[in-house]
């Protein structure tokens, strides 16, 4: 479990700053150059350069991982959420399955820190409720994307190939009751896969 738990959080944290870094010099190539022939540039330049704070941090951030402070954790579940609902164009049904990344960390570090049966009620919901107020953002975003559009509704009956109009009403029902729906279930897979992790009884 211990190779398991190092190759694992090694390859989430080892491509986060490749991704960040080449996110952020893209979005820097887009507001301040729009040049086509530099954009390989600016896009390999974020690369190497994550890639650099990886050779010189990677192994103390995997050697010291259930030691890494809440912010840095936080930022990278972000992060992953971030690059997650781009790369489904705002659709948010699998930000949520990340939540049992969180949880299964969590309960990880829960046991390595040897943290008093007693406390882990509490840990468990603090760790749920954080994961939930980032899905509802998330799908505040999704809402606000959705309600916004113009052809939001004709998009939707295509996709589904439904033979009725979808009207803006349906496109507000599909929002709240999907929204609630999707952080709810985030909650529950963050308590579920911490409850499951401490069920193993090992140590990372």
């Amino acid at each position: 479990m211990k190779v398991f738990d190092k190759i694992f959080f090694g390859l989430i944290i080892g491509c986060a700053f490749p991704f960040f870094l080449c996110l952020l010099s893209m979005i820097i190539w887009f507001y301040f150059d729009k040049s086509e022939s530099r954009a390989l540039f600016y896009l390999t330049a974020g690369l190497l350069f994550g890639l650099i704070i990886d050779i010189k941090f990677l192994n103390g951030w995997i050697n010291k991982r259930y030691e890494l402070p809440v912010w840095f954790i936080l930022g990278i579940y972000v992060l992953y959420n971030i690059g997650l609902y781009g790369m489904f164009m705002g659709f948010p049904v699998f930000n949520a399955f990340l939540s049992l990344i969180a949880g299964y960390y969590y309960g990880r570090k829960i046991l390595f820190r040897k943290i008093p049966s007693e406390m882990h009620y509490k840990l468990i919901n603090r760790v749920s409720l954080v994961t939930g107020l980032i899905m509802l953002f998330i799908c505040i975003s999704s809402g606000f994307i959705a309600l916004a559009g113009e052809g939001v509704g004709y998009d939707i009956q295509g996709m589904l190939g439904l033979r009725f109009v979808i009207t803006k009403s349906m496109i507000w029902g599909i929002t709240l009751i999907g929204g609630i729906s999707l952080i709810i279930l985030t909650v529950a897979l963050t308590k579920i896969a911490i409850v499951k992790t401490l069920k193993l009884k090992t140590l990372p």
